[in-house]
């Protein structure tokens, strides 16, 4: 993983989940009583109070996290039917972006669902260093064209606050 990347999450960036409409707060209404979550990049863990052992969050840059560890190193240790995937699958060239997504469809099981937070390429963070990330520039075409390359169905794909973009995509 990118030492910058590490850095910045460690040492600069912070957390706003209520400027979000759809990828925020919102996203516990959307759980169900039985759901089973892995956060996936979940900084300082905000949603865990909500959930409490139904969710288990990781993060390589975050002692908040139930796990320091980089989603490409993750093994997973349960069985999780929920994924959120908040602005954490957002970094470096696209062939690295699409290994983390290759593992994402590798991990899921029919009838999961991810919900995501994706970043069009926009270093828009007020915070230090952030002109040092390699921000991936996601799309709505791109979100169709791996849903389908790796059998999700999108269930939806929304702009969201802050120019970022909101999806949900459950495994075929």
């Amino acid at each position: 993983m990118n030492p910058d990347l590490l850095k910045y999450f460690a040492d600069n960036w912070q957390p706003d989940y209520t400027k979000f409409k759809y990828s925020g707060w919102a996203l516990l209404d959307k759980i169900k009583e039985d759901d089973q979550i892995l956060d996936i990049g979940c900084g300082y863990n905000l949603f865990k109070k909500h959930f409490g052992n139904r969710l288990y969050g990781i993060d390589p840059a975050n002692n908040k996290a139930d796990q320091v560890i980089a989603w490409e190193d993750y093994k997973l240790h349960k069985k999780f039917n929920v994924f959120f995937v908040l602005g954490s699958i957002n970094f470096g060239h696209e062939k690295y972006v699409e290994s983390q997504i290759a593992k994402l469809s590798r991990e899921t099981k029919i009838g999961d669902r991810i919900y995501w937070r994706q970043n069009p390429g926009i270093g828009d963070h007020p915070w230090k260093d952030t002109e040092q990330i390699n921000f991936y520039p996601w799309t709505f075409n791109k979100n169709k064209e791996w849903a389908n390359k790796y059998n999700f169905t999108i269930n939806e794909l929304l702009q969201d606050t802050g120019d970022r973009i909101y999806a949900e995509w459950i495994r075929n």
